[in-house]
């Protein structure tokens, strides 16, 4: 019986060739854009569930209270992890460690640069489950100067050569032995690091910071805390200890209202506040998720359309079949199977697509995700279910409409339309089709008109042809000797050397106030160390008072020094001036002001229009550019934009030259802004891509049903044309209904687009204003791609000869 069911629906296939292709097409496209969306979505809500009790994983965080508003941080003072250990008994296990990005690794006098390194201390691999392959860490890592490496970066470093037992210098300053080696860390893995250091090779001269106290309880940095509690823990004792943590440790603490709060493991990769650098939000995931099925519902529709539309030449078969006692069940089986054949060849192309495509989303994604269906079984289940339900979805209506027919009418011919309520399902499936297809297009516009307002709107600095160095040697003398044989070069226009640019997350948040003001606690501030230079190289605008002057910065070198007098000048930005109460700025100027730093009381010797000092997710906070040489780590060098790569080569060769033992390392600043915006940029692509997709998809339909209207009305369009219609009265009739359709689409679509691109902009802090003519490009192009769709169609049966249209009758 099957054999028989199979048999025919190869013949039916073939002999609707065209149509199958369609549908065959079309559904390829939209399964293979659903497993791709789901392969995505799968891994991006499997994050960090790898490891052994996941669920009683928890990361340690910070929040602070002050007259400013709340402040929350991922990260903890260092001397947290003994408290943890000491003072609470609801953990099972607790860790630390500390963040180091980027550290040069020299082995045998060959320089490498490591991503990402961890100092940890021997409870690691209690919390978290990344797999060792050889080595004791319970024992070495509470042992200074010994290190564990992935597979990977031991063979970027040591080849096919045994690592273990040899030595790493890194940032010239710490030797390690490798103690043995771990498997890479897995994708869906907020930590992402290269290498783990013992938690006791940590030192402040190591970090570069030798004015401060690791072990101080004031002091927050790189440091980041996580326990996993008891099967049988008590979250209200939990609060209980960290209060009185909180009252042990923190004098203030009436001040400043600190508190220590347990952020679930799970939690991290999907929250906003105190997410990590891969957090995503979760609305952007389920929108993709949303539209993954659109893409694949409306290939859905273009099936049912075209086999309802269809079922009116295979009324003679049903009629015969009927006659000779053909039950209706069995009819709407061989339908279902017909439908099955097709959605199963769909779906084995949609995997060998998805599978070449991948490697090309991985990349331009930096992604590692994978489509193999015999290594992974939900991607197996999910092919077979979406299989199952394009089968059911897309052939169970059509099945029902053909084994309804009657066998008497169809036998004599009698059926040459489909019904009423046949005909408006198709048409309101259509409308479903521009529906979708023109909120895509909206939202791409509005994404994409927002991401030319990243890249035109003013950040209050200058951008272009400036490049950023890292150095690692800071004093006087070597700055000095940089600068002067970088700024001899006609192709380097200006040199400074600060903490950060004035963008971007390198500068640190303290604390200032009015000196006078000793009741309030302060307010939350961004401090940007920065020399003499800084303001004409960044073209920053002072508005107000005087910048700092080489004299201050040569005084600025003996911070921190107790026995040493310091002069210490302010310049703040609009913002920090409006928040400590003062209307006009320039009534700042020569007001003292003191900060978390060093606590030092100085005057505000400038006021400096206010620039963005993050991405434009952020309004602009208080800021202070200060004189703190012993952090200048970055070199900003603005370069002739005629000839960069002359200038590039001249420093090059100046680094090359002044830093033997480092690799020298470039990145242009608009480049570094460009990275603030990667989720948006993804965001963007993947809206073009599924835009794109959802408008050949319909056109695909579109395509398919003009061949069949046309076919049907070859005789109506003969005696129009016999009777004096002109070509545009015939390809009218073909197309006034579509337009109809897609108007009806735009009513439906606008009101929605405009919702939702209005929740989307939210999250910027300065975005653009939307516009009534976002809209009118979606019908617009709707309308453009469906007349241009239909029209070849329209226009070759309004040229055709209407004898050879009648020549039956």
């Amino acid at each position: 019986m099957i054999k028989n069911y199979f048999r025919i629906t190869l013949r039916n296939l073939v002999k609707s060739k065209w149509f199958t292709f369609i549908n065959i097409i079309g559904l390829t496209i939209g399964i293979a854009a659903s497993l791709i969306v789901f392969v995505y979505i799968s891994q991006e809500l499997s994050f960090d569930e790898f490891h052994k009790d996941a669920d009683r994983i928890y990361r340690v965080t910070k929040s602070s209270e002050r007259d400013s508003g709340m402040e929350y941080d991922r990260a903890v003072p260092y001397p947290m992890i003994g408290a943890l250990r000491e003072d609470f008994s609801q953990f099972e296990a607790a860790t630390l460690y500390h963040s180091d990005d980027r550290p040069l690794a020299v082995i045998d006098g060959e320089k490498f640069i490591v991503d990402h390194a961890l100092f940890v201390d021997s409870g690691f691999f209690d919390v978290f489950s990344f797999k060792l392959i050889s080595g004791n860490a319970k024992k070495v890592l509470g042992q200074p100067n010994y290190a564990f490496l992935t597979e990977s970066l031991a063979q970027k470093l040591f080849g096919r050569k045994d690592p273990v037992g040899k030595k790493i210098r890194l940032r010239n300053k710490l030797d390690v032995e490798v103690a043995g080696l771990m498997e890479d860390v897995p994708a869906n893995s907020h930590l992402r690091f290269d290498m783990v250091v013992s938690y006791p090779s940590l030192s402040m001269d190591y970090i570069g910071l030798n004015i401060a106290d690791l072990n101080t309880w004031e002091m927050t940095m790189e440091g980041y805390a996580y326990v996993k509690l008891r099967p049988d823990a008590n979250m209200s004792d939990v609060d209980e200890q960290f209060e009185a943590l909180v009252n042990k440790h923190y004098e203030n603490n009436d001040l400043v209202k600190r508190r220590f709060v347990l952020q679930p493991l799970l939690d991290i990769h999907f929250n906003q506040t105190l997410g990590s650098p891969t957090s995503i939000n979760p609305t952007s995931l389920w929108t993709l998720g949303i539209i993954g099925v659109f893409i694949l519902l409306i290939a859905c529709v273009n099936f049912i359309n075209l086999s309802t539309a269809l079922s009116i030449k295979r009324s003679k078969e049903v009629g015969v079949r009927k006659t000779l006692g053909a039950r209706r069940f069995q009819l709407i089986r061989q339908y279902l199977m017909d439908t099955f054949v097709v959605a199963f060849i769909s779906g084995l192309l949609a995997t060998g697509i998805s599978e070449r495509l991948i490697p090309v989303f991985n990349q331009y994604f930096d992604m590692e995700l994978e489509v193999n269906v015999f290594q992974n079984i939900q991607v197996l289940l999910f092919i077979l279910l979406v299989v199952i339900v394009v089968t059911l979805l897309s052939g169970l209506y059509p099945a029902l409409v053909l084994s309804s027919y009657n066998p008497v009418k169809a036998l004599k011919n009698s059926i040459h339309a489909p019904g009423k309520g046949s005909l408006f399902l198709r048409k309101g499936l259509i409308v479903v089709q521009f529906f979708i297809s023109q909120v895509l297009i909206i939202a791409t516009v509005v994404i994409a008109s927002q991401m030319d307002y990243f890249t035109t709107k003013s950040l209050g600095f200058d951008k272009d042809a400036v490049i950023n160095v890292d150095i690692s040697k800071n004093d006087e003398a070597t700055l000095d000797r940089v600068r002067d044989r970088l700024i001899v070069n006609p192709h380097v226009k200006n040199v400074s050397f600060a903490l950060a640019a004035p963008i971007g997350n390198d500068g640190f948040d303290t604390h200032y106030k009015l000196a006078s003001n000793t009741q309030e606690n302060g307010y939350r501030v961004q401090i940007k160390p920065a020399d003499y230079y800084y303001l004409e190289t960044y073209g920053l605008k002072l508005k107000y008072g005087e910048w700092l002057t080489p004299g201050e910065e040569k005084s600025a070198r003996n911070l921190f020094q107790k026995d040493k007098d310091v002069n210490v000048s302010y310049i703040l930005n609009e913002t920090a001036v409006k928040t400590l109460g003062f209307s006009d700025p320039q009534e700042a100027v020569g007001v003292d002001i003191t900060t978390g730093v060093g606590g030092y009381v100085g005057p505000i010797k400038g006021v400096i229009e206010d620039y963005h000092l993050d991405s434009f997710h952020e309004e602009i906070m208080p800021a202070i550019i200060m004189h703190v040489p012993i952090l200048y780590y970055n070199t900003g060098i603005k370069i002739s934009a005629s000839n960069p790569q002359a200038a590039i080569s001249h420093v090059r060769t100046v680094f090359e030259e002044m830093f033997p033992d480092e690799i020298f390392e470039y990145r242009f600043l608009d480049d570094e802004i460009q990275e603030l915006y990667t989720q948006e940029q993804h965001t963007f692509t993947l809206f073009r891509i599924f835009s794109g997709i959802s408008i050949f998809i319909s056109s695909l339909g579109l395509l398919g049903m003009i061949s069949f209207l046309v076919n049907q009305k070859t005789k109506e369009v003969g005696i129009r044309k016999v009777l004096g219609a002109g070509i545009l009265n015939i390809v009218s009739l073909f197309s006034r209904e579509f337009i109809i359709l897609v108007l009806i689409a735009f009513a439906l679509a606008a009101p929605v687009a405009w919702y939702s691109m209005s929740r989307w902009l939210a999250d910027f802090a300065y975005r653009i204003d939307l516009q009534a003519w976002f809209l009118v490009v979606g019908v617009v192009i709707s309308a453009v791609i469906t007349f241009a769709t239909i029209g070849y169609q329209s226009l070759k049966a309004a040229v055709a000869n209407p004898v050879e249209a009648l020549r039956d009758e």
